[in-house]
This record gives C-alpha cells, sequence and structure tokens, in this order.
C-alpha cells in the first residue's frame, strides 16, 4: 500500500494560501499595508472609532491571527534568515516604485499638483538611474526628496467623505468601508494590477503578488508581534492605531 506523502501535501497546502493571499490581495487591495498604515501609534488606544461589525471583525481578527503566527511569522522570519540586508531593502524600494500609479492618483485627485510633480520625477529618476527602482537614487536630489504618500483613499477622505464602520478584511488586516473603495480605486489607477493590468498572463501576476507579500512581511510580523506582546487587547490597539494614522494622513 503506498504511503501518503506528507511532504508533498504540505507543499500543495503552502502554496493554495500563497495563492489565496495574492487572490485576496488582487481584488480587495491594491497592494499590502505599510507598518505605518497597518497600526500607527498603537499605543493610543483611546480613540473613538465606529466599530457596530465588531463580533464579526473580532472573529476575522482571531482567523488572521491564527494564519499570522503559524504561517507568516514563519515565513518572514525564512525570508529575512536567508536574504541578505541589501537584497530586502531592493525589494522594497522595488514594489514601492511600483506604486507610483497610486500615488500620482492620490496626488492629482486631491489637486495637489507639487505632490504629482515629485512623485513623477522621483519615479523617473529611480526606474532609471536606480535599476528599476531597486535602489532610490532620486533622494541624492534636493528637489526630489520623499513626500507623504497618497492614494485614493485618501483622496476620498479629502473630499469630505467620511470613514465609515471599522472593518477587518481576512489575511489583509484593518480598514474601512471608504478605505476598501479606496482600495479598489487605487487597483484601478494602477496599470500593473487588474482588472485593468498591462500584463499579460496571471502567471506573472501571482509571481509579482507572492514576492511583494514575502518581501513586505518581516517588519509588518516583527510590529503585529510587539502589539501582541505589550497590549491587553491588541484588537483594540490595533484598529486604535489604524484609525488615527489614516485620520492623521487624510488631514496631511
Amino acid at each position: 500500500m503506498r504511503r501518503p506523502n506528507y511532504k508533498t501535501r504540505f507543499s500543495y497546502w503552502l502554496l493554495s494560501f500563497f495563492f489565496c493571499v495574492v487572490v485576496c490581495g488582487l481584488y480587495a487591495q491594491d497592494d499590502f499595508l505599510s507598518e505605518d498604515d497597518l497600526y500607527g501609534d498603537f499605543e493610543d488606544e483611546s480613540q473613538v472609532v465606529s466599530d457596530p461589525l465588531q463580533p464579526i471583525n473580532r472573529s476575522i481578527f482571531k482567523f488572521n491571527d491564527f494564519i499570522y503566527v503559524n504561517v507568516v511569522r514563519h515565513v518572514a522570519n525564512g525570508y529575512t534568515a536567508i536574504t541578505p540586508d541589501f537584497v530586502e531593502k531592493g525589494a522594497t524600494n522595488f514594489f514601492q516604485n511600483l506604486k507610483y500609479p497610486v500615488r500620482l492618483a492620490g496626488n492629482l485627485l486631491q489637486g495637489r499638483m507639487k505632490g504629482a510633480r515629485i512623485e513623477t520625477e522621483r519615479f523617473l529618476v529611480n526606474t532609471t538611474l536606480g535599476i528599476g527602482g531597486v535602489y532610490k537614487a532620486a533622494n541624492h536630489f534636493d528637489r526630489m526628496q520623499p513626500i507623504e504618500s497618497e492614494d485614493v483613499g485618501q483622496a476620498l477622505g479629502a473630499w469630505g467623505i467620511g470613514e465609515g464602520p471599522y472593518l477587518v478584511l481576512p489575511f489583509l488586516g484593518p480598514s474601512n468601508v471608504r478605505d476598501l473603495f479606496g482600495m479598489l480605486g487605487d487597483r484601478v489607477v494602477n496599470p500593473l494590477d487588474v482588472p485593468l493590468s498591462v500584463i499579460d498572463g496571471g502567471e506573472l501576476q501571482v509571481v509579482l503578488g507572492v514576492a511583494e507579500f514575502v518581501s513586505s512581511n518581516p517588519g509588518i510580523m516583527s510590529l503585529y508581534m510587539q502589539i501582541k506582546d505589550s497590549t491587553i487587547d491588541p484588537y483594540s490597539a490595533i484598529k486604535s492605531g489604524y484609525t488615527g494614522r489614516r485620520q492623521s494622513m487624510v488631514k496631511n
């Protein structure tokens, strides 16, 4: 009788998990949120946040926590262990550079012409002199110093649209109704993302999605575990931190 190959089964399960993460990312938001976007100042738990869906949100939070702790954390640790620091930094810079269309749209929708100009110049210089954005060559020019990142969700907030109820998205974490629509808007304005992607073939989309997911993990997971270890109620801390951070980004 043939014995089951558990190693092969585990490999299939892990690949399936990554596929699910990428699919969720492709249809729910433009990119994996930064550490600041995710948690902000997590120590400020006095933030009053509309959370009528709290029972559902907490259930999703527990599911995400299980995935983060038992799978994502180990992927992040493995990536950090085998990847030189300069490669990690280069990968992070590369994917940040690819999000230029989102930052450009966020500035244009708010009438921030100077911001749009700076983002465009930085993209052109980083893509050429910085070898595809791996190296931030634009930082060496005074007129191209980094500015606060903008997105469609921030533009909606600047237009006076309320944030709506707080949400916790499967795999992706904290959000709200306005930012959920903003994430979908980010996808529309980015020619590298579905549904209007200029990339032919789903295989490359999956590869880019998995690569971005893995490269964004170490810093986020480190902060996530710090929150878990230092707060009584991580759910409330993250909710307050995320909401405060996004409100601050809309006002700036």
